[in-house]
């Protein structure tokens, strides 16, 4: 993670979700008081949002706080009408607001991003390559007083690639899981991992992002396999779209949400067999049908 410049505006620019929700949630940390930051914070999307709304709530004087944050997802989709907007705005911002434009970009040499480098505070979050993922690691493991063997490092990337979401799920577990002991060891892993609910509901969902459709099946046939309920993994399926808001429009969102629901109901009411019906909301996520 790179760090330039310094705010009211900030770019949150590349793939890596997980880095970005981090740095968001220490911005708001920051600058947000907990009795009113609820009322100081506001989320929009390029996609379906106009630059003159979004610009009308940055203006706005925060309400019984020092700051208000503004959140404005997908700024690569914004209209070249409304880059015009943004770049005004971020040339001249508002004091009392921190405006936050996130992208899924890690290029930024295009006209509209490059502008807004020169006046915002650029984090860049991209995908952590394998070498890079040993000290991420091993850092999250340190920073809970822990410690863990190089062996059990590599079986956690194996298994889980470079899904920060997921390793920090696991890792949590496996904290949990040693207790008082002070070393993860490879057994660990083997034992967690392979069962980790969360973590298997994250690589479906991944799987179902590249519409790998053989994987998605796999990855639901083995969850099935290994005992578990259709509660689990649909809660599970739940967290880790409503994780991926940033990564997905809102339209498809919902509707991955409503797919969900359905699911959830038509189990639950008896219409359907809960393996028959798992199965077809992956079939709905991967757009079968």
């Amino acid at each position: 993670m790179v760090i330039l410049k310094e705010p009211p505006v900030y770019l949150l620019a590349g793939t890596e979700q997980f880095l970005k929700e981090e740095a968001l949630a220490r911005i708001k940390s920051a600058f947000l008081d907990k009795e009113s930051g609820d009322f100081n914070f506001n989320v929009f999307s390029a996609d379906s949002a106009s630059a003159e709304k979004i610009l009308e709530c940055a203006s706005t004087a925060p309400f019984l706080g020092r700051k208000r944050v503004v959140l404005v997802r997908r700024i690569e989709d914004f209209s070249a009408v409304d880059e015009k907007f943004i770049l005004s705005y971020v040339r001249t911002p508002n004091r009392l607001t921190l405006f936050i434009l996130e992208t899924s970009q890690s290029n930024l040499n295009q006209d509209f991003f490059a502008e807004i480098c020169k006046y915002a505070r650029v984090i860049l979050c991209k995908a952590l390559k394998e070498n890079q993922l040993y000290g991420w690691i091993k850092a999250q493991v340190e920073a809970k007083e822990k410690k863990i063997e190089q062996k059990a490092v590599q079986l956690l990337i194996d298994n889980l690639g470079n899904n920060l979401q997921a390793l920090t799920c696991s890792l949590d577990n496996l904290i949990l899981y040693i207790g008082e002991r002070e070393t993860i060891v490879v057994s660990d892993v083997e034992k967690l991992v392979g069962r980790d609910v969360t973590a298997s509901a994250f690589k479906l969902f991944d799987a179902v992002i590249v519409r790998d459709k053989e994987k998605s099946f796999q990855i639901l046939d083995s969850l099935w396999k290994d005992g578990v309920n259709f509660p689990q993994i649909l809660g599970a399926l739940t967290h880790k779209i409503i994780s991926e808001r940033g990564r997905i429009s809102p339209s498809l969102l919902e509707r991955h949400l409503l797919d969900l629901q359905k699911t959830d109901s038509d189990i639950k009411a008896g219409r359907q067999n809960p393996k028959i019906a798992l199965e077809l909301l992956t079939a709905r996520l991967l757009g079968l049908f």
